[in-house]
């Protein structure tokens, strides 16, 4: 179909994003957008990824950075609900001075949750990317957003679902991570980058973003690597987000060499990873990365998470094992995220190649949810849902 035939009046969109996922994904999916239609207007609410579109494309205009928005727990939500508070006041006033053909959520379901009446009241139609709560396989989490939303792209068919059966029209389009999660040049020669030798191994190390997540959870990736380095020739890389390198750095010793924005890269030429709960865990599922999972937060957040009862409520805190609904990949979360742990679990897992070659078999089966089998790539199905909805305007 042609959308540019179908709609030659140019369109102005609003896209929001809050996480570093999100603005990935956003950026990715903006991109597209401005490539079958270069005449557009876009106006972005996000991180360094929509920020970076916004410096690259006259058309594209930025209105406010969620850069470090991202929360774990209650105080931390505490500590920036000013900031996020001023954030939605400023773009409440925009709207009102601003006409848009329609809004794009991605995910940030405190924020975007909360705009959404107010999208609806000024006759804006809204797609949701990446809906809250998508993983969640039952119950009535993240189905808010139904009377206020057009149309809804999801990466997990459970979540397409429970929203149309609840009202909504929904399509599950897979998970962008299948588009990007590929390497930028042969997997021999990417480990001849890294330094590493045909029969050494080399150990991924993603110890995440957040000030707090590297204060907690690196120190003890660095630890359990120099434990396993005293004992055998063994290579480590740490790779982080864009812009994160110069925070990371003072908690990584200079023989652990520090790769910004290149994670699939890092991933796919690795023998094992330790991975920061996240996405970064589906990451290493889609590259095929044996991967043991960890995670720590402060003593404060760790009682919130055992007096909430949600030791009992959420079985699995890593995606690929709520997909899965088992254990496949090793989870090892507050006391169990320390050194001698960590060091035993990875050596088990370089040592026991039939382990690793399990947790394969299991990715495959992740693959399959993330819509590795639908016939169409997430982002472009998603842009093909927004031109559909401006279509029949």
């Amino acid at each position: 179909m042609d959308f540019q035939t179908l709609n030659p009046k140019p369109r102005t969109l609003l896209f929001i994003a809050g996480d570093v996922s999100g603005d990935i994904h956003s950026a990715r999916l903006a991109r597209t957008i401005l490539e079958r239609h270069p005449d557009w207007i876009i106006y972005v609410v996000g991180g360094t990824q929509l920020g970076a579109i916004a410096q690259e494309f006259p058309n594209v205009h930025f209105l406010g950075d969620t850069s470090g928005y991202g929360v774990i727990g209650f105080a931390s939500a505490v500590a920036i609900y000013p900031r996020v508070l001023q954030l939605r006041q400023q773009v409440l006033k925009w709207l009102q001075s601003h006409s848009i053909d329609a809004a794009v959520l991605c995910d940030w379901g405190a924020f975007n949750g909360r705009l959404l009446p107010n999208l609806k009241e000024r006759g804006i139609p809204v797609l949701y990317y990446f809906p809250p709560r998508s993983w969640q396989k039952t119950g009535a989490g993240g189905l808010g957003i139904v009377p206020f939303v057009t149309r809804v792209a999801t990466p997990f068919e459970w979540s397409a679902q429970r929203l149309t059966k609840a009202g909504c029209q929904a399509e599950w389009v897979g998970h962008p991570l299948l588009e990007y999660v590929r390497p930028s040049r042969p997997r021999e020669a990417l480990r001849r980058e890294f330094g590493v030798s045909d029969d050494s191994p080399l150990v991924a190390l993603l110890p995440g973003s957040r000030a707090m997540e590297l204060r907690y959870i690196a120190p003890h990736m660095v630890q359990a690597a120099q434990r396993l380095r005293a004992q055998r020739p063994i290579h480590f890389v740490a790779a982080v987000p864009q812009g994160v390198t110069a925070r990371a750095r003072q908690y990584f010793p200079s023989w652990i060499p520090l790769v910004e924005g290149r994670a699939a890269d890092v991933l796919l030429a690795c023998d094992a990873a330790l991975v920061k709960s996240g996405t970064a865990t589906l990451e290493a599922a889609v590259a095929d990365a044996p991967q043991i999972v960890v995670y720590d937060v402060p003593w404060l957040l760790r009682m919130q998470w055992h007096l909430t009862g949600m030791t009992k409520k959420v079985p699995f805190v890593v995606m690929p094992n709520i997909i899965l609904e088992r254990a496949a990949v090793p989870e090892l979360l507050g006391d169990n995220c320390r050194a001698v742990p960590i060091y035993n679990a990875l050596k088990g897992l370089l040592d026991n190649a039939a382990r690793r070659q399990q947790m394969r078999e299991d990715y495959a089966l992740v693959r399959r949810a993330l819509g590795s089998n639908l016939p169409f790539a997430a982002t472009e199905r998603t842009a093909d849902i927004l031109c559909e909805m401006l279509a029949s305007r």
